[in-house]
């Protein structure tokens, strides 16, 4: 993997690896990005007490560029042989390969481990919610944090 400091996409790319280990089968690129979008602020879906990116008003401005950068940390990850896309009547669907599997399993940090358990419970409650739904139940959150702003 291209290893650049302050580079989103290799962020990103090692944020999908270890999400893509708990998933025991493969995932469309809008299931990935907004369940990593999901962890990174776990406090705001009920999952986690604090966010991994800390306390961030501005959160779900993100969301929107989060797609671009991870589908370009996808594309690293198959040219460097550690996602596999297959393509399915629903899309590409990216899996994890053993290669994949195996770097992610490096990953011992504080971060990468309370990433892999709120993955886990974004996955357990999220795991039959469309993408449309959650991607609905994002903005009326967002609304709700401007409105509180507000008073």
């Amino acid at each position: 993997m291209t290893n650049r400091l302050f580079n989103k996409s290799f962020e990103t790319s090692i944020r999908i690896l270890l999400l893509l280990t708990e998933f025991s089968c493969g995932q469309n690129l809008d299931r990935i990005y907004i369940f990593d979008f999901m962890i990174s602020y776990g406090t705001t879906f009920g999952v986690s007490e604090h966010d991994l990116n800390g306390n961030n008003p501005y959160k779900f401005g993100e969301l929107a560029t989060r797609r671009e950068i991870a589908r370009m940390a996808l594309k690293e990850l198959v040219l460097d042989g550690m996602v596999c896309p297959l393509n399915s009547v629903d899309g590409i669907l990216y899996s994890i390969t053993d290669t994949g599997r195996k770097y992610a399993a490096t990953l011992e940090s504080e971060y990468a481990t309370e990433y892999r358990s709120t993955a886990k419970k974004i996955i357990e409650k999220f795991s039959d919610v469309s993408e449309c739904t959650i991607l609905n139940q994002i903005s009326k959150k967002s609304v709700e944090l401007l409105r509180n702003k507000q008073e």
